[in-house]
């Protein structure tokens, strides 16, 4: 037990390393819930929620997220990971299925140009509904930071598994090192806690700015 332990503090930490050494504070934190409601309040059909299960499915999305970040805003670094709902158990505690996916999402900063001289994938965002449905560009900003998490959950909405109600995205700064090894060590938190989940089931590599070392 001591050496399966010594093993995830290893992995846990190097991972942490990793993100750590690509850039500088503040980072980005987000978790993104995948809705059963189209942006119109409308179900979505079981062929198209069940995909919330699939582990293929739900990494296709990951890496689609990914470079529009890197696309419109120059992100350099985005590191995904997977996170499972509690399962659905009989009334004995027992498991009857597993619980849906969503995701943990640690990112480097936007800079301050992406938005002050946008591209042209970034200016369209402009045009999104922000908070309240009112549109981004008639929004009041108390600063530029601010602007930056309303510019991202925009972004991360084009995807279509993550609609405009509010409860499906909430993104927020990483001001400092204890925050983000707080953040990392959490979306590991099922590596360490139930020992039938390796780390890369929950790693999502082909979407995320790893190195070899």
């Amino acid at each position: 037990m001591t050496r399966i332990k010594d093993k995830s503090k290893i992995i846990k930490e190097t991972i942490l390393k990793q993100i750590s050494e690509h850039g500088e504070y503040p980072y980005l934190y987000s978790v993104i819930e995948f809705g059963f409601y189209d942006n119109y309040g409308l179900p979505l059909p079981p062929s198209h929620t069940r995909k919330y299960w699939d582990r293929y499915e739900v990494e296709k999305t990951c890496v689609l997220i990914r470079n529009l970040l890197k696309e419109t805003f120059g992100i350099t670094g985005v590191w995904f990971f997977m996170e499972r709902h509690e399962p659905t158990r009989d009334r004995f505690g027992d498991e009857i299925s597993k619980g849906r996916f969503h995701l943990n999402i640690v990112a480097t900063s936007i800079d301050d140009d992406a938005i002050e001289n946008p591209n042209r994938k970034c200016r369209r965002l402009w045009m999104s509904e922000g908070r309240m449905g009112v549109p981004i560009e008639n929004l009041v900003y108390n600063d530029l930071d601010q602007l930056k998490l309303e510019l991202f959950d925009a972004c991360c909405r084009q995807a279509k598994w993550v609609n405009r109600y509010k409860y499906s995205i909430k993104t927020q700064w990483i001001e400092k090192p204890q925050d983000l090894e707080n953040v990392v060590f959490y979306s590991l938190k099922d590596y360490e806690e139930n020992g039938k989940t390796d780390f890369t089931d929950i790693v999502v590599f082909n979407a995320s700015d790893f190195y070899k070392p």
